[in-house]
């Protein structure tokens, strides 16, 4: 009842201010809102541009709703319209996130399909390094550990032929040459004995001091490794799965789940339908990461139906409900904005929106990683020759 009302109290006020773009504007959307006789015969005046009797028609019908169309408070519909307009800044700001985060993830599938087998390739050998190094710390450990034990036995033996010193230099004349001559043999043994105990304590500090950095080492090596494995074989499938689509279907798949997203993202449907925005929008991502182009053109006609129109600013109609939401909706949007800034200055957005040509940027990447698997392919041969030796 509201919007012809509003609609033709416009259209009066066009006619008075003898503006007929206005008028025409109007005009179009008053036809689909027209429910009564006397609706359709102002809309026939006003197409023939009988405006005289359209404006007494119009008049006459507005007085006569005034009498039965309940008040609306004009805060009401201002904070409505002003919220459509922030739902609308968001939809765009996660539109560009979306964007951002489409591109950043197809390069980074095109760079492990290119360099994926020689970065895998240059991992197994950084973990066969380490593995061979923390071996070479291993067999180090062990031997310092036979020079502790041997070192304990020389002082075990130093300190026993210190005592039998003692004994002599005690039964020996105090003011004798032999008396004298056995105290200097005294010292000298107490001076061995002193260097072993340090030696001792030197190996002793050093039999897992230097093992375990190189544990840690190989194990984070094998971490790496297989972590990358699995990222390069999920990039692979996606691969896969986009090369069995046309070029048509994925320009589609990649516009329909932007589109998608847009409509149903959680952040932008009323908080009741939050549940069911989330549900949407994991089945979309999923039919997404498949290829699934019919899965994602049913979602859209879904939301097209039914699910679009139904977001906070047309469900909503108590002020301060509206008011709450738009506090919401402004600080997601802050948000929004920090992220996409925060994002902008990333390495990897920085290192994709500046690139001019891809083919060129893969082929310096692979001759660089081809130059750093012969290093490493180098630095293990020599370990192998070391733990041979």
């Amino acid at each position: 009842m509201s919007t012809p009302i509003k609609r033709l109290e416009i259209i009066k006020n066009a006619i008075e201010l003898e503006d007929d773009d206005i008028i025409e504007s109007q005009l179009a959307r008053l036809k689909s809102d027209a429910f009564d006789d006397e609706l359709l015969a102002i809309v026939v005046a006003l197409e023939h541009k009988n405006y005289t009797a359209a404006l007494a028609a119009i008049t006459d019908w507005l007085q006569s709703q005034r009498a039965v169309a309940p008040w609306r408070d004009p805060q009401l519909a201002a904070s409505k319209l002003e919220l459509k307009a922030l739902e609308e800044r968001l939809r765009d700001l996660i539109d560009r996130r979306n964007a951002r985060v489409q591109q950043l993830d197809e390069f980074n599938d095109l760079y492990f399909s290119r360099l994926g087998p020689l970065m895998t390739q240059i991992l197994a050998l950084r973990k066969t390094l380490a593995e061979l190094n923390l071996r070479r710390q291993q067999a180090e450990a062990r031997r310092r550990e036979a020079d502790y034990r041997r070192c304990q036995q020389y002082v075990a033996q130093a300190v026993e032929v210190l005592t039998t010193l003692t004994g002599h230099w005690r039964d020996l004349p105090a003011d004798s040459v032999q008396a004298a001559g056995a105290r200097k043999h005294l010292q000298q043994q107490s001076n061995l004995i002193a260097n072993l105990l340090a030696e001792a304590q030197e190996l002793e500090m050093g039999l897992t001091r230097e093992e375990e950095p190189a544990r840690q080492a190989r194990d984070e090596a094998n971490d790496e490794y297989e972590k990358y494995r699995e990222q390069h074989h999920d990039a692979e499938v996606r691969l896969r799965k986009g090369n069995d689509l046309s070029e048509e279907d994925q320009n589609e798949l990649k516009r329909l789940w932007r589109q998608a997203s847009k409509l149903c993202h959680p952040d932008l449907v009323a908080d009741d339908l939050k549940e069911e925005a989330n549900a949407m929008m994991v089945q979309l991502n999923q039919a997404r990461q498949r290829g699934d182009v019919k899965t994602i053109r049913s979602l859209v006609a879904r939301l097209h139906q039914g699910f679009e129109p139904l977001m906070a600013s047309d469900r909503l109609n108590d002020l301060t409900r509206l008011r709450k939401k738009m506090a919401q909706v402004r600080e997601q949007i802050d948000t929004l904005v920090s992220e996409l800034a925060e994002l902008e200055k990333e390495e990897s957005w920085l290192l994709v929106s500046s690139l001019s040509n891809m083919e060129t940027y893969f082929a310096q990447q692979e001759k660089a990683l081809h130059e750093v698997r012969a290093a490493l392919e180098h630095q293990v041969s020599a370990a192998h020759l070391d733990d041979v030796a």
